[in-house]
Formats: C-alpha cells, sequence, structure tokens
C-alpha cells in the first residue's frame, strides 16, 4: 500500500464513520429539540410512561437476565479461552477459530426455537442459556487473545509448580480478569437491548417496550426518553470501569506468544461438546419432526431474494464495519479511548440506532427507498465490533515491526495499517463474518430500516415464528449453514497461511 492508497483508505474509512454513526447521531439529537407539534406533549408523556412503574420493574428483570447471560457466556467460553490462548500452529489455530466462530452464524432466535424444543420449563431460564450458547465465541476469541498476548508465559511458568488447573487459575487470576470483565461489560450490554432471544423464549423484555416505542411514535424524543433508563446506568457503568481498568491495562506489556505444536485434546474436545450444544443440538431440535427437503424446496423458492438480498447486505455491512474498525484505531488519539468508545457503542438500542438513521436519511429518498439504508442501519448498530477486532490486533502487533516501519518515514496510522492489519487479514476475516452474522441476527434496528425491495431474513423469521410455521425456520436455517460453510472453510484456510 502507497501512501495514496492509504490517505484514500483512510478517507473512506472516515466517510464512512461520519456517514453511519456521526451524522446519524446528530440528526437524531437535533430531531430531539426541534419544537414539537400540537399532540406531541401526550406522546411525550406516554414515553416518559415507559421509564416507570411496569417499565421499571421490567427494566430491573431484563438487567438481571443480561447480567446472568454475560456471567453464562463467559463461562461457557472457558475451553475456548482455553483452545485459543494456548498458541498452536497454524493448521490447529485455523481449525479451532473456524470451529469457535461456527455459532454465531445460527440467529439466535433459531437457538432459542432450538433450546425450546429440549428444554422446557422457565423461559428465564432459556433466555439466559440461549445467550450463553449464542455468545460464547465472542468472549472466546476476545478473552483468549488476551491469553495469547500475556498469559502464554505465565502459564508455562505456572505449570512447573503445579497441575495444569492451577495453573490456568494462576492465568485468570493475574493477566485476564480485566479482559474477562471487559467482555462481561460487552455482553452485558449487548444483551440488554437484545430484542430476539428473548422474544423466542416467550418473554417481554425492555428492549421489547423500546422497539414498540420506537415503531409507535412518529417522535424520535419519544424514543430517546423512554431508553434514557437503559443508557443512563450503563453509561455511568463503562466510563467508571474504563477510568478504573482501562488506564492500568493500557500499561500493560503484551508479549507475542509462541507457536507451540501441542495440542490441548481434553479441551479440543470440550470445545467441540460445547459447539454441538450451541448449533447442532438447536438446529436438530427444529429439524427433527419435519419433511426437511420439501421444507427447503418450498423456502428456497419462496425466499430466495429475500436470503440473497439479506446475506448480500449483511456481508457488504460487515466489510464496512471492519474497513471502518482499520481506519479509527489506526488514529492514535482514538485507539487510545477504543476500549471505552466501543462499550458506549455497544450499549445504544437498536431501536436508538434505527430511530437515528431514519432521522438522518428520511429526507433523501434515494438512500431512504434503497437496501443502502439496511446496510447504513447494520453499520451503525455493529460498528464497534470491527473498532473491537482492530484495536485487539494492534495490541497483538509486534511493536519492534512497527517501530522500524516508523524509523523508515512511515507515519504511525501508515505503519498501522500496512505492516499491523496487513499481517493479521485473516483474524479481519474473521470480523467480516461475525459482523455478517449479527447483521444477519438484528431484529430490531431492521424492524425501522427495512426497505420495500426485500425481506430481511431476522423479520422472515420472526413471522413464521409467530405463525407456527417451523418448517420455514427450520429450512432458512439449514441454508445460512450452507452458505456460512464456505465462508468458513476459506477463513480456516487463511487463518493457516497467515500463521
Amino acid at each position: 500500500m502507497t501512501q495514496k492508497a492509504f490517505a484514500i483508505f483512510m478517507i473512506v474509512g472516515i466517510g464512512l464513520l461520519l456517514a453511519t454513526v456521526v451524522y446519524p447521531a446528530t440528526m437524531l439529537t437535533a430531531k430531539c429539540f426541534e419544537s414539537m407539534p400540537e399532540g406531541t406533549t401526550t406522546a411525550i408523556d406516554d414515553a416518559r410512561d415507559t421509564t416507570g412503574g411496569f417499565a421499571s420493574s421490567l427494566f430491573l428483570r431484563s438487567a438481571g437476565l443480561a447480567a446472568l447471560g454475560a456471567t453464562a457466556a463467559c463461562v461457557f467460553a472457558l475451553p475456548g479461552i482455553r483452545l485459543v490462548g494456548g498458541t498452536v500452529n497454524a493448521r490447529q489455530f485455523g481449525l479451532a477459530t473456524s470451529l469457535i466462530i461456527a455459532p454465531l452464524v445460527l440467529p439466535p432466535i433459531v437457538i432459542g426455537l432450538g433450546v425450546r424444543s429440549w428444554i422446557r420449563g422457565v423461559s428465564e431460564i432459556r433466555c439466559v442459556i440461549v445467550w450463553g450458547l449464542w455468545c460464547w465465541p465472542i468472549a472466546a476469541l476476545l478473552v483468549g487473545g488476551a491469553w495469547a498476548r500475556r498469559g502464554h508465559q505465565l502459564y508455562e511458568v505456572a505449570l512447573l509448580h503445579g497441575g495444569k488447573f492451577k495453573a490456568f487459575k494462576s492465568v485468570l487470576g493475574s493477566v485476564l480478569v480485566r479482559p474477562i470483565v471487559g467482555v462481561w461489560m460487552l455482553m452485558f450490554a449487548l444483551f440488554l437491548g437484545d430484542y430476539s432471544v428473548p422474544h423466542s423464549c416467550d418473554m417481554i423484555a425492555y428492549a421489547t417496550a423500546l422497539l414498540s416505542e420506537a415503531t409507535s411514535s412518529p417522535y424520535p424524543v419519544a424514543t430517546v426518553i423512554a431508553g434514557f433508563p437503559l443508557l443512563a446506568p450503563m453509561l455511568v457503568a463503562v466510563v467508571v470501569a474504563y477510568l478504573v481498568g482501562g488506564r492500568a491495562e493500557a500499561s500493560d506489556q503484551d508479549e507475542p506468544a509462541k507457536a507451540q505444536a501441542g495440542f490441548p485434546r481434553v479441551t479440543f474436545a470440550l470445545v467441540l461438546a460445547m459447539i454441538t450444544v450451541s448449533t447442532l443440538l438447536p438446529t436438530y431440535g427444529l429439524i427433527r419432526n419435519i419433511a426437511l427437503i420439501k421444507a427447503i424446496a418450498t423456502t428456497w423458492e419462496l425466499y430466495r431474494t429475500d436470503i440473497a438480498y439479506s446475506l448480500a447486505t449483511a456481508f457488504i455491512a460487515g466489510l464496512m464495519i471492519v474497513w471502518m474498525g482499520i481506519c479509527v484505531t489506526a488514529i492514535a488519539p482514538i485507539r487510545r479511548i477504543a476500549p471505552l468508545l466501543v462499550l458506549i457503542w455497544a450499549v445504544v438500542p437498536g431501536a436508538l440506532v434505527g430511530q437515528a438513521v431514519v432521522a438522518a436519511y428520511l429526507p433523501f429518498d434515494v438512500i431512504y427507498s434503497h437496501w443502502m439504508l439496511t446496510v447504513i442501519g447494520y453499520v451503525a448498530r455493529f460498528g464497534w465490533i470491527g473498532v473491537l477486532l482492530a484495536y485487539v490486533v494492534v495490541k497483538q502487533s509486534d511493536e519492534a515491526t512497527m517501530g522500524a516501519a516508523m524509523v523508515d518515514g512511515a507515519s504511525t496510522g501508515f505503519a498501522t495499517c500496512r505492516v499491523t492489519f496487513a499481517n493479521h487479514w485473516p483474524t479481519m476475516c474473521s470480523g467480516v463474518l461475525i459482523a455478517t452474522a449479527m447483521s444477519l441476527a438484528e431484529i430490531a434496528t431492521t424492524t425501522l430500516v427495512r426497505v420495500p425491495v426485500f425481506s430481511p431474513v431476522s423479520l422472515i423469521l420472526i413471522e413464521k415464528f409467530h405463525r407456527f410455521e417451523d418448517d420455514i425456520l427450520a429450512a432458512i436455517c439449514i441454508l445460512l449453514l450452507v452458505v456460512a460453510c464456505p465462508g468458513i472453510a476459506i477463513f480456516s484456510l487463511a487463518s493457516r497461511w497467515g500463521r
């Protein structure tokens, strides 16, 4: 990459940030301060009512369930953390990361319906389990990456003084506490604003009430008021957590892990068990009582255009998310506050994101009626994934190589892109896959930014869920898995080559 190409790359990436995040947020804020026509007072009073009484207890219950779900995701991720953190050779690394990413392919509503076929009883328990089964791969990759950077040598030393379990506890206590707390908060923010999993578990969560407010009220300020109880405590929490732990973590010296030829077989078996429980069992729970071939044929005939559009828009959004994340973290002042930026960004509920995008692009019919509006909504909702992934990659970079590039005259941003991201492109590809999967599963934002051209897969799943058409649900699930397999295989090969 030349300096000119780098400049163009950065301009496009920062332009994406301005178009998908800064401009919509600015327009939503401006809409909230506009003079309101008659009748708005009643709408705003109704929104204020959403923050009191039943909704207050609903928020507290949703927060409690989100906390339990985040804890479950971190616990379920322990085998994956060990597998990713224990540095392995290239072939094993590609296989391990590809398998860990696989559960993210399934939309959470599908996991919820599959789990419901196996677990009957309290909806709250099912909700916590589904959240854990859905997002444990994210926790495994992020915390495992922290282990690979800083915990490998400590683990090897601890092995000399005790068994593997004692060594693992040593690494967990001294190195992984901050990453686990950060991932827990990220999962908590994601689950607190999630609509699909509680819905699939026959529950009403605070995100349900917030989406209802966003779709029924023509005034964005009403949604902002209704979402304030969700935003305010989380913003305070993430700022405090960053001030307490972020600075200390920034001073840690990351040490690149050394490659190992050994493969932790027991850990690998546990990871395979987690993948089976979170992917194969829910899928089998859906397909065991239907004529699968006939259902797939019917689904393909009726929804192939919608599925193609959904995959295309989600994939384009995934590319933009990673591109934007690279450009944002290439700017040193922004990179220093990247963890805080990611947590604040992830806190914003999908309903508010959708309202902001609609407020920004409603006057522009060429965009508002085009599939690009859906892409913008996905990027605005999950852009934090690209920033987080790029930040993790920069933390894993070889400082000596970076320093040599800068001595040769390269700027910090150019050296970051040319050296760091070029050497970790398989990891960035995994970010595209994760962002694509999360976009496909999003319901709240998609409901507000849907366009007439196609029906997004997530909304088709919700529709079939309400109509009890399990055959269509199962068929879409299988089609998504089939489509995702080539991408996962390519990522596996890329990881082997890149390592």
